[in-house]
């Protein structure tokens, strides 16, 4: 589990990072209906998220470079209680406004 800085993330979220739970692809399945978006990410490579198409929560992400995991955005966890994030990624792209707490 992490928590992610780059501008990818920020767009996405609308906020200063994503929290992010990685898990198998091939292990994981959403029930019910999503909304998939492809993009470019920050290394040149497809990217995809996707969104409840009825509110439009972030639901999950994944890419093309990392092909065997999928993210979920730990906001739309049934117990988000259960997140407890141990690694910060992308710091350096942080923004003014949400630096990154050196302590978890």
């Amino acid at each position: 589990m992490f928590r992610c800085y780059c501008r990818d993330c920020q767009q996405l979220t609308g906020g200063g990072h994503s929290e992010m739970v990685p898990l198998v692809a091939e292990t994981f399945k959403v029930d019910g209906p999503r909304t998939e978006y492809q993009m470019i990410g920050g290394s040149n490579r497809p990217t995809w998220s996707s969104f409840c198409p009825t509110c439009g929560s972030p639901l999950t992400r994944r890419s093309e470079r990392m092909a065997q995991c999928v993210y979920v955005h730990a906001s739309s966890l049934d117990d988000p209680s259960r997140y407890t994030p141990s690694r910060i990624i992308n710091a350096n792209a942080a923004q003014p406004w949400d630096k990154p707490c050196s302590k978890q």
